[in-house]
């Protein structure tokens, strides 16, 4: 039998976190007995939203410290006190799915806004508000882009940032959601210096783990504040599994850790029970997650599954880099290994529906095409380190016994004498894949893409062309919500002079930084459109300020985009 998360367990979080402020509140008029000490954590994980269309939308809730079949009624609203509700209903959950609740809440308003909430033995959740998709002429959209959400290495601040903007419309994630580490991988010893470790503290493997571990997440003052204020369109990247998946397997996944399948099949199954997402009709089709966000004549917003449906193998960078020893071996590595047609990002039936959504969008006449895509795309290459600066760098690590950065900057040293990408997991491990991607989209008469992207814990404005440099649109990347960029084990000013130095040798990456964490505040119009790159100034303590560190404009010029001058 399925192990579920247990009060003890509950009880855990609920210690470890500060919880969301009115986590729940008593009905009026009930005839209850006194509650018990656990009364008023009925609702530990808080409520959220998402998944939205033009008539529909998805609210979700789980309920603590109950056992067996639970009655939970729901009710959506269109004013914050609950005086006009439009529908309600009731749904009954279970250990066999984890008490959460998730309903699909079906023939409302184009356009409309609403407040939903649960009611669990008289027991009210917090009120959480959501709103549908609009039809027709649309002004303007807002997007806040958010991705990487690492719990040890601190609150999610930009959560809550994003949460106090009330000019956002909806919440994008781009992937790692939660991260499947236990106390000793990443973010381990952060974890433990300011109290906040995994739980479990293992690796996480099965159901019971990844249960668990997105109840822990949930438990997050600014994850509880971002839900329950704004609904989300959610995608995966591979921390939600394991690092680095691919078809058959994960750079984070031993034979002695079991069956791979039935691991990814786990964390799936729990990905659907605890975020706000549809569920697929049918159980083996978990993998095909992908959609289309269709607002008014405004915007297409397309996502992509490029890890548990079609992805080849990752090239394994440890076991290449010792082979190449001057640009010419590297040139036909990246041509014959890198470059095979057969390596796929995108199965064949993403890839269909990215075609036929494509022209759809299109046919519509919609001003902007949004792609949703967990990893960067822009191509880009190591750039050369041969600087005084690293030079001095190098005699310093040296000097100090810093073993571990001495072997990064090595090895960032070596990729950039033989000008090769740094991170065959993003697209440019899959340029084949690419060109692909942009020949379908050049089909569809889509040359205006702008590709929303994360993974990588740094925020990018790319510009991308194809192989023929063909401009195909551009690209924002956002930085981690709490996880850092690994270059920053080399120290601060060493990631601002690579980042000086990596815009400077790739025609693609207008910007980027790789110094801070935070999220992206976007805004389209029929016109243009706008992003802030907004930083928090801290994530080890609930203090912080945030500050837009960069700013770009984006033009919209007939079938083409470019960041303005």
């Amino acid at each position: 039998m399925t192990k579920i998360i247990t009060r003890r367990q509950v009880l855990t979080l609920v210690l470890t976190v500060m919880l969301f402020p009115v986590a729940c509140s008593r009905l009026p008029n009930t005839q209850e007995k006194e509650p018990s000490p656990l009364f008023n954590e009925y609702f530990v994980h808080g409520i959220a939203s998402g998944d939205p269309d033009q008539t529909s939308v998805v609210i979700w809730t789980r309920v603590s410290h109950v056992e067996g079949n639970v009655d939970v009624q729901w009710q959506l609203a269109t004013d914050a006190s609950f005086n006009s509700i439009v529908k309600k209903g009731r749904f009954q959950t279970s250990s066999s799915r984890d008490f959460t609740v998730k309903v699909i809440v079906d023939n409302l308003t184009t356009n409309g806004k609403y407040y939903y909430r649960f009611i669990a033995n008289d027991v009210s959740s917090p009120v959480g508000q959501t709103r549908t998709l609009p039809v027709g002429h649309i002004d303007n959209l807002v997007l806040a882009l958010a991705t990487c959400a690492n719990y040890p290495f601190g609150y999610f601040n930009a959560y809550d940032a994003i949460a106090k903007d009330s000019s956002i419309d909806m919440v994008v994630h781009m992937g790692d959601y939660i991260y499947e580490y236990g106390i000793d991988g990443f973010g381990g010893s952060e974890g433990k210096r300011i109290e906040r470790n995994h739980l479990p503290s293992h690796e996480i493997l099965t159901l019971e783990d990844y249960r668990l571990r997105h109840a822990q997440y949930k438990t997050d003052k600014g994850s509880l504040a971002m839900h329950a204020r704004h609904p989300l369109i959610v995608m995966w990247d591979d921390h939600e599994t394991a690092n680095n998946p691919w078809m058959e397997g994960a750079s984070n996944h031993q034979p002695e850790e079991g069956d791979w399948q039935a691991r990814r099949q786990a964390s799936l199954q729990a990905y659907y029970e605890w975020l706000p997402v549809r569920d697929p009709v049918h159980e083996i089709d978990r993998q095909n997650y992908w959609r289309h966000y269709k607002f008014g004549d405004l915007a297409s917003l397309i996502t992509l599954e490029s890890r548990h449906s079609g992805r080849s193998e990752q090239i394994s960078l440890d076991k290449n880099l010792p082979h190449l020893h001057n640009k010419q071996q590297a040139q036909d590595f990246m041509h014959d290994v890198v470059g095979a047609s057969n390596r796929n990002m995108l199965s064949k039936d993403m890839e269909a529906f990215l075609e036929k959504e494509l022209k759809e969008s299109v046919d519509a006449g919609r001003r902007w095409r949004i792609i949703g895509n967990p990893s960067v795309m822009a191509k880009s290459t190591s750039p050369p380190l041969n600087t005084p600066f690293f030079d001095q760098l190098k005699k310093e690590l040296q000097h100090n016994g810093k073993n571990k950065q001495q072997n990064k900057l090595a090895e960032l040293i070596h990729l950039g004498e033989l000008d090769i990408p740094a991170d065959f997991d993003m697209w440019d491990g899959y340029p084949a894949a690419r060109e692909r991607f942009y020949q379908i989209a050049q089909e569809a008469g889509a040359r205006d893409l702008l590709v929303v992207s994360g993974d990588s814990h740094s925020y990018w404005a790319n510009a991308l062309y194809d192989a023929d440099e063909k401009p195909m649109g551009v690209e924002l990347g956002s930085t981690g919500i709490s996880s850092p960029r690994s270059l920053m084990k080399l120290g601060t000013q060493a990631m601002k002079k690579y980042d000086e130095l990596n815009m400077a040798h790739n025609k693609e990456i207008v910007w980027a930084d790789g110094r801070h964490r935070g999220y992206i505040r976007l805004e389209i119009n029929q016109q243009g459109g706008h992003a802030d790159f907004i930083t928090v100034s801290n994530v080890e303590s609930l203090e912080y300020e945030t500050k837009i560190i960069h700013s770009v404009d984006i033009e919209k010029n007939g079938n083409s985009l470019k960041f303005g001058d």
